[in-house]
């Protein structure tokens, strides 16, 4: 109950202090094929991602487009004008709407309450199921009398990555239709619908407004400043207490019918009461349906699929809420472009690329929680054994990218130029943290892939396989020990290639410990348990590099190079504190549940420090650990419901 009455408080009505500078917190609504509609809680864009509806336009690329950046609202009554929405121009901001809201709230969905003169307005951002029409609802809760609504959209209709500038390419035509209008301003695109479910009046004004700007692109040295169109506004009455709805997408909508499901809608949902109830909520929009596909977006913004990310996140955005009819259909979607046993690391079909070394590993620890929580071995086996058994043997003779099984039974994995670990990060055509030769996680991978595929298939009773594949744990197992342990520094090296180790205090190690096949001993967890904790855990995750090596950076900041550069290199990731969970409590049992319980408990700040209500794909090394990357980060998310979860079912 006490744990209740914390995240109410930390997450009901937030009050938004009507200082000069806004709040620069963001929100996200998201349909299931990817189109979203996120701002900031002040309601002006920061970033060029940003938008009031951002859509798939797979005609065109793979990527979003913002079709609709704003819809600046405006409320006329008796003689004034209050101008509801904002824009940055260069650190400057007009109009400045966000005076006149006084309370955002998320636990239905985004809702902003304005106070203006005597009158009082609430906004909501409302995504039907399989609609992927944004609509917003506005009603006017106080006032004397009937006022008028000005709604004035400013259109980009581009790529998400790009920015767009007054031309004379761009189609002006505006399409009436039932409630309201189309346009389509370039060929190729389909055509944007904006209806209203009140009788309004389209007024014709076309005009560009320049140099809105993005502080969040400008701080990371990209271009920030754009140019957007409008065609005119719509012109409505509202009386107190009227409801209306405005429907954005990119087809015609009936919206009388939506009005009913809207209605049907908001009473069947639930307050969320705690972290787990938020972090539920916010991991369905990583699940994306789209060109018969489904898969899972890494992060927003700038994120696709990624297979990695894809593989750590399926449990727990699948498995642990109740969406576990996606766990296959994403899966098969991986195992259809796999190649050489390596499942792609981004792309797809003839774009898809392979260059990583442990995806299709991460894969196989996905299938061993899918038998965890709902499938026996056997079935696993039946279904997917032949998958895994291709896997399995490419590593064992050698495949991409240098990947292959050595004489030790470990993998080496490695090519000049290519980072193919999740340390990723490339810099000037080279790798930041390279990492060639064998690296500690992905034979601790390996192991754990080699002892779980013996299991289900030894339940399944395939003698071939079993025979084939029945020395390599202890063979593995013995070399790993060798390779990776010290007696004398009490943790495992980091990589190590023929002579050279690399005894850099990473995060890495722990899943020799956290993975439910370990090839240390017990005495050996506890050590490199201890080690991660004395050196790499902080409030929001674990460290990438030991804060006192001499290569540690404490702040993810600055241009993309910059970041790049400290991406590994200190800077803290959330995904990892399932897995410390899991090693911890291998290692302490009921003793290391006080511990675990705090650091959960928390992480409820972190779900309104970035993006409401979801948790950011880094932090920084050093106090106060700020938020940084992606503002919502799948493996984060999905890795945090699994922790929750690892500690109930031990309790």
């Amino acid at each position: 109950m006490q744990l209740t009455k914390k995240i109410q408080s930390l997450f009901g009505d937030m009050v938004l202090e009507h200082s000069n500078m806004p709040d620069s917190r963001e929100v996200i609504l998201s349909g299931n094929n990817g189109t979203y509609a996120a701002t900031t809680l002040s309601g002006y864009n920061s970033r060029k991602y940003h938008g009031l509806f951002v859509a798939p336009q797979p005609q065109l690329d793979d990527d979003n487009h913002v079709l609709l950046s704003s819809l600046d609202e405006s409320v006329l009554s008796d003689g004034q004008t209050w101008l509801l929405g904002a824009h940055c121009y260069h650190n400057t901001f007009y109009p400045e709407g966000f005076h006149h809201i006084c309370t955002f709230n998320n636990d239905y969905n985004p809702t902003w309450t304005y106070r203006f003169g005597n009158m009082l307005l609430i906004k909501e951002w409302l995504f039907l199921a399989m609609d992927n029409t944004l609509y917003i609802k506005y009603t006017l809760k106080e006032a004397d009398a009937a006022v008028t609504l000005h709604l004035m959209p400013l259109l980009a209709f581009r790529n998400m990555h790009t920015l767009t500038h007054r031309n004379s390419q761009l189609n002006g035509t505006v399409v009436p239709v039932t409630g309201g209008i189309s346009v389509q301003l370039y060929p190729g695109y389909t055509p944007l619908y904006l209806q209203t479910s009140a009788q309004a009046n389209f007024i014709t004004d076309a005009d560009w407004y320049y140099n809105f700007s993005y502080p969040e692109e400008q701080e990371k040295g990209y271009d920030y400043q754009e140019d957007l169109y409008t065609p005119g506004y719509f012109e409505l009455k509202i009386e107190p207490g009227q409801t209306v709805l405005f429907a954005i997408g990119v087809k015609a909508t009936d919206i009388k019918m939506a009005r009913l499901r809207i209605t049907h809608l908001l009473k069947e949902l639930n307050i969320p009461e705690t972290i787990c109830d938020y972090l539920r909520r916010s991991a369905r929009r990583f699940i994306i349906e789209k060109d018969k596909r489904t898969i899972i977006k890494a992060g927003y913004y700038w994120f696709g699929s990624w297979g990695r990310d894809t593989c750590i996140s399926l449990p727990g955005l699948t498995l642990l809420t109740g969406e576990v009819y996606y766990f296959r259909k994403i899966a098969d979607t991986l195992l259809k472009d796999m190649k050489q046993g390596i499942i792609p690391n981004t792309g797809y079909g003839s774009n898809a690329i392979y260059n990583t070394a442990d995806a299709s590993l991460w894969l196989i620890w996905a299938m061993q929680q899918y038998v965890k929580y709902y499938i026996t071995g056997e079935k696993l086996w039946e279904i997917y054994g032949a998958a895994l058994a291709t896997i399995m043997e490419y590593y064992r003779q050698g495949t991409l990218f240098g990947i292959r099984m050595e004489e030790d039974g470990l993998i080496y994995a490695g090519e000049a130029g290519y980072a193919l670990t999740w340390m990723d990060a490339i810099v000037d055509n080279q790798p930041v943290t390279p990492r060639y030769g064998k690296a500690v996680e992905i034979n601790a991978l390996w192991y754990n892939a080699v002892c779980f595929c013996l299991q289900i298939a030894t339940e399944a009773g395939d003698q071939t396989f079993v025979k084939k594949w029945a020395a390599y744990p202890e063979r593995i197992r013995n070399s790993f020990v060798d390779s990776f342990w010290s007696d004398e520094r009490k943790y495992l090296a980091d990589h190590v290639s023929d002579s050279y180790k690399d005894w850099s205090v990473r995060p890495n190690q722990l899943f020799a410990v956290s993975l439910p096949f370990s090839p240390l001993t017990g005495e050996q967890q506890k050590a490199v348990m201890d080690k991660i904790r004395g050196e790499l855990l902080t409030p929001r995750g674990l460290r990438t590099l030991s804060s006192s090596d001499a290569d540690y950076h404490a702040h993810y900041c600055g241009t993309q190079p910059a970041r790049d550069m400290t991406y590994h290199q200190g800077t803290v990731w959330p995904w990892m504190l399932a897995h410390f969970a899991e090693g911890y409590l291998r290692v302490y049992k009921h003793e290391g549940l006080r511990l675990l319980e705090e650091i959960y408990d928390g992480l409820a700040p972190a779900l309104k420090e970035d993006c409401l209500y979801s948790v950011a794909e880094v932090f920084d090394g050093d106090f106060p650990h700020k938020a940084g990357g992606a503002v919502a980060q799948a493996w984060s998310v999905a890795e945090l419901l699994r922790f929750r979860n690892l500690l109930n079912n031990y309790k």
